[in-house]
This record gives structure tokens, sequence and C-alpha cells, in this order.
């Protein structure tokens, strides 16, 4: 996927409070840990770059709940529904719409159509390169863990 968008995919070390990972709107995702979560946070942060709607600067809570809601609603479908970490999921969203003054189920529903455009912007072209019969992506699951 990141490779079929021109993303380059960096690590560092994530420990010691700094961000688990980030999305560059330059081409980068950078991972500062190993887990489908945070890879998945990223690349809807790409996806909702590439949808056009990504506008927001910095640890927005706009950007962050599409993000966030993405990744776990993309882990579900995929069926990893433990690594989707719901709960997690709903701490995170929560911490920033209590910044933004905005309740949590409210922010979901106003960024719902957004989320869904970026996780069916991935899937689409998880699918895409499946069919294609690209040597370098067996299926969709593939294609999303491979950086």
């Amino acid at each position: 996927m990141a490779k079929e968008w021109g993303l380059s995919v960096e690590t560092y070390q994530g420990h010691g409070g700094r961000t688990l990972g980030a999305f560059c709107p330059k081409g980068i995702i950078a991972l500062g840990v190993k887990n489908p979560a945070t890879w998945c946070h990223e690349l809807v942060h790409a996806a909702d770059f590439r949808n056009g709607k990504l506008k927001e600067l910095g640890q927005h809570w706009r950007s962050e709940t599409v993000a966030e809601l993405g990744s776990a609603v993309l882990l579900q479908i995929l069926g990893y529904e433990y690594e989707s970490d719901l709960g997690g999921c709903w701490e995170y969203l929560k911490s920033y719409a209590t910044k933004a003054h905005v309740e949590v189920v409210e922010a979901c529903n106003i960024l719902l159509e957004r989320t869904c455009e970026a996780v069916a912007l991935i899937l689409d072209t998880a699918e895409r390169l499946k069919t294609t019969n690209n040597p370098e992506c067996e299926n969709a699951e593939y294609a999303l863990q491979a950086g």
C-alpha cells in the first residue's frame, strides 16, 4: 500500500513519551512501534490526505478522530478484533473530544463520512492491488501489513 501511494516508511524509537507514529504529507509514515493499530492509524491519515480531506495541522481532534476510528474499523473488517483495541480507541477519541469540548459520539458522527471514505480508499486500493496479480501483494491483508 505504501509503495503504491509513493510513501516511504521509516522507523524510530517510540518509547519515552514520543508519539507512536506520524504521517507527513510529504510522503512519509514514521512508526515508533510495531503494531497494526498504529500502522493503520497512520495509513488512514495518508488516505484522508489522498482524499483531499486532511486540512488540519498537527494533533487536531478532527484528523485524529478520522485516523483512530478508521484504524479500528479497518482492523475489525480484516478480522483483527484484538488489535483494533476498541477500548484504547475510545479513550484516544475521548481525550481529543474532551479537549475540543465535543462529545465523543458527536465527533464520530461529524466525521463518519470522512472516515468511511478513507477506509474505503484503503480497501479499494488493496483490492485493486490484489486483482492486478501484483507479486508483492498476494491479498488485501498483505497490502495493509507491508509498509
